[in-house]
């Protein structure tokens, strides 16, 4: 040992030294880590089982996640031709949107529908099968509600891949369809309860997707090693606006349900578009379609990083 390095206290390596030290950190096992740390780590150790879907519905349910994003993009154009054209024949909805490429489309539209119908169905068994036994990468404490999450994106989803599929083997819309089968519904004895029931369910989604905007647990979904950088850092903003946005939206419709069932009124109910004029009646008129615009924007982007980087 050297002068120098008794006064710093230290000594030079040991042949071997380092590999001693490898090999005793190995044996030792993995450091523990938290947050994301950890959450990187259970996803190495995943084995190819606990993949949510096998790697062909993956792979087709990436696309189809993208094309439901282009739905809610769809909404965003339909809501700023309500608000700046003053289009109030327009339906700022999923049947709205894909309305905008059955009739602009032609012939092409149609394959492209039945492209994106095939692709949503994809993303919901993909979706449905994680509901039932997936997530075993995240913490056993979160791994219920992101099931939950999972069957309601699945449900959701299928509905736009039945009204895209209902366009491309028709190319016309029953957008009084809805509500014959609600009065169906209310005919019944005990449809009011039903009806109460979703529109308590949708309240509740309401409640999730608030805190899923709010926390950003959405970001627990996707793989951090492809969000490097200013990527992770749209994907949080984008998640959270957009979540927040749909939440406002199942909120809103979720009352009018709930209260539709109450009041023994089924003409009050609606989906996004009757959610959103409610909005602008209350709030901010016209303007409220453009904020609404921008949410439904952003979440389009967060759904191409999502298809992206999304945990297998």
């Amino acid at each position: 040992m050297t002068a120098a390095a008794q006064e710093d206290g230290t000594a030079p390596a040991e042949p071997g030294g380092a590999r001693a030290v490898a090999v005793a950190a190995s044996a030792a096992g993995p450091v523990p880590s938290t947050g994301v740390r950890a959450v990187v780590q259970r996803r190495r150790r995943a084995r190819p089982s606990d993949r949510d879907a096998p790697a062909w519905v993956e792979a087709i349910g990436r696309v189809g996640l993208v094309a439901y994003g282009l739905v809610h993009l769809g909404i965003a154009v339909l809501a700023v031709r309500i608000s700046s054209l003053g289009r109030r024949d327009d339906h700022a909805d999923p049947r709205g949107a894909i309305e905008l490429v059955a009739a602009g489309g032609g012939f092409l539209g149609r394959w492209l529908l039945a492209g994106a119908a095939f692709a949503l169905t994809a993303f919901a068994v993909w979706q449905l099968r994680a509901a039932a036994v997936g997530f075993n990468w995240a913490k056993p404490e979160e791994r219920w509600r992101k099931r939950l999450g999972a069957f309601a994106k699945a449900v959701g989803v299928l509905s736009v891949a039945w009204l895209a599929a209902e366009f491309a083997t028709r190319m016309q819309g029953r957008r009084n369809a809805f509500q014959t089968t609600v009065n169906d519904v209310f005919a019944h004895a005990g449809g009011r309860w039903l009806v109460g029931a979703v529109g308590l369910f949708a309240i509740g989604m309401f409640v999730s997707m608030t805190y899923t905007g709010v926390r950003a647990t959405f970001m627990g979904d996707l793989v951090p090693e492809k969000l490097p950088g200013r990527r992770r850092v749209i994907a949080l903003v984008t998640g959270s606006v957009g979540n927040l946005t749909r939440a406002v939206t199942f909120g809103v419709v979720g009352v009018l349900t709930a209260l539709a069932a109450w009041e023994d009124a089924p003409q009050r109910i609606g989906g996004v578009d009757v959610a959103l004029r409610t909005l602008a009646a209350h709030t901010l008129g016209a303007t409220m379609f453009c904020v609404a615009a921008l949410g439904f924007a952003a979440y389009f982007v967060y759904c191409v990083i999502d298809a992206f980087a999304r945990h297998p």
